[in-house]
């Protein structure tokens, strides 16, 4: 019988185990490769930040964020009342800008004080930098161990991750008692009523003994983190289940 004359179509695909050809895995590389990717994330490694974990580890960086910043504001500050008599009276205070009234003995007072209502928030503000920067920390290694893929040739991993994610949720709560805790404490204490009343009789009302607005965001930032670690541990359990299920069919998988 005569051959046909009709040149057959180069094959593309690669075979694989038994001589079955991959779908897909042609020169370009294996599907999922970077190189036949269309776009950045659906590479491989960096299709893991479309994932539900990913973007609950994303927001509670930015929480971590929000916190870190909400926090300097007390940390960063050094407090205490500068006067500069070279500006012919005017005298600078760094929580609220220029001002003018205190001299003499009223302005060294309310520098003592200033100082004096620093040094009782500066413990408090210090933790709460370190624990944003912690909680900041964390969620960015975690998002670096789901891009290199551990989680999928190590499934164990995302118990120990709800684990962690429950453990720093549970702990979030008592942390924020104890700042709001102490807060409360310094705003209540002598120093605090002597400053206040001290900028009133000057007319200045911004040096009211409550919680200001930073410290508020740190707080509804920490309750937001809590519910963020909480979904981010049920879908670790969820991960675990999934990769279980797709080791146990890692044809239909190789095929997907």
């Amino acid at each position: 019988m005569a051959e046909r004359s009709s040149p057959r179509a180069p094959r593309t695909g690669r075979t694989g185990a038994g001589g079955r050809a991959v779908p897909g895995a042609g020169p370009e590389g294996p599907p999922g490769s970077c190189s036949a990717a269309p776009g950045l994330l659906e590479c491989r490694r960096c299709r893991y930040l479309r994932t539900g974990r990913a973007c609950c580890q994303m927001v509670e960086a930015l929480l971590a964020v929000l916190i870190l910043i909400c926090s300097s504001v007390s940390y960063g500050s050094t407090g205490g009342y500068t006067g500069l008599p070279s500006l012919g009276g005017i005298y600078y205070y760094q929580y609220g800008g220029a001002y003018s009234g205190l001299s003499g003995a009223d302005g060294e007072k309310a520098q003592q004080l200033d100082h004096r209502f620093y040094l009782l928030k500066l413990p408090i503000a210090r933790a709460a930098v370190a624990v944003g920067g912690c909680l900041l920390v964390l969620p960015c290694v975690l998002i670096l161990v789901g891009v290199l893929r551990l989680p999928w040739h190590f499934p164990a991993w995302l118990l120990l991750e709800c684990i962690l994610d429950i453990v720093i949720a549970i702990g979030i709560v008592p942390a924020l008692y104890y700042f709001f805790h102490f807060l409360l404490g310094v705003y209540n204490s002598s120093v605090c009523k002597e400053r206040e009343q001290l900028y009133q009789s000057k007319g200045y009302q911004g040096f009211r003994c409550s919680l200001h607005g930073a410290e508020i965001a740190a707080g509804l930032s920490g309750c937001i983190a809590v519910m963020a670690y909480l979904l981010s541990a049920g879908l670790s359990v969820r991960g675990y289940r999934t990769v279980h299920k797709l080791k146990q069919k890692p044809v239909e998988l190789y095929e997907l």
